[in-house]
């Protein structure tokens, strides 16, 4: 798996996947079908945002 980078931070994409909503993730992953995990966590991201009100895994 690749590094994604957010929030200032680096990581391997699977260790943040798992912290994911798996709802959100899969609604995600549906609407940008073949994508690089970078762009994932960035939809996925605006998608919590908007659903929880609040910034995923701050630092």
């Amino acid at each position: 798996m690749a590094d994604v980078t957010f929030n200032g931070m680096t990581m391997a994409f699977d260790i943040v996947a798992s912290f994911m909503d798996a709802d959100i993730k899969s609604a995600v992953v549906k609407n940008l079908g073949d994508c690089s995990e970078q762009d994932l966590l960035d939809a996925y991201m605006a998608a919590h945002k908007e659903k929880y009100g609040d910034t995923f895994l701050q630092g």
